[in-house]
């Protein structure tokens, strides 16, 4: 049961830092990336590929390599039309639900989600927190399909179109 609660993002551990399950993390983070329209992390890719030969090395086995998927879709630049600090397009986490994984805080690139204050218990893991809610990209919803237990809600993307223009 340890490597599904690994895939499933379950796991108990405070870290992945010396885990034998590592890899198996790494690739559903990488399933789950390449699933979302628009995601293209070439580094988390390389770093899942670098895991996965460590590991085959170990084993003397050739490593299987992922087949890349075609992009099918364009990616349009954003301008806003309005600032920032004016549009309120930000995650929201249910606390109750987040299990703290930190999946959305390794998936965010602009840094939106930090750890929150920890468990007094000291028995589950800290629960993230939306630290800097301007800094997400208006209109992402990447952090949403890849939180495991559903804790991140956005707003209607249909109310903030008005402030976005699409460049070509």
């Amino acid at each position: 049961m340890l490597i599904l609660d690994c895939f499933f993002g379950r796991c108990e551990k405070l870290s992945c830092e010396g885990c034998p399950f590592r890899p198996v993390r790494s690739l559903r983070r990488l399933l789950k990336s390449r699933s979302m329209e628009g995601f293209d992390d070439e580094q988390a890719e390389a770093a899942l590929l670098e895991e996965l030969q460590k590991v085959h090395e170990k084993t003397n086995e050739t490593p299987p390599l992922p087949q890349t998927q075609d992009r099918a879709h364009v990616k349009r630049k954003k301008r806003l039309l309005v600032p920032r600090e004016e549009i309120a397009w930000y995650p929201t986490i249910k606390p109750d639900l987040c299990n703290g994984c930190g999946d959305c805080k390794v998936l965010c690139k602009p840094g939106v989600f930090e750890l929150g204050p920890p468990d007094p218990t000291g028995v589950q893991r800290p629960k993230l927190v939306v630290a800097h809610p301007y800094k997400c990209l208006v209109l992402c919803t990447r952090c949403v399909p890849i939180c495991t237990s559903g804790a991140i809600t956005l707003p209607p993307a249909e109310e903030f179109e008005q402030f976005v223009e699409y460049l070509d």
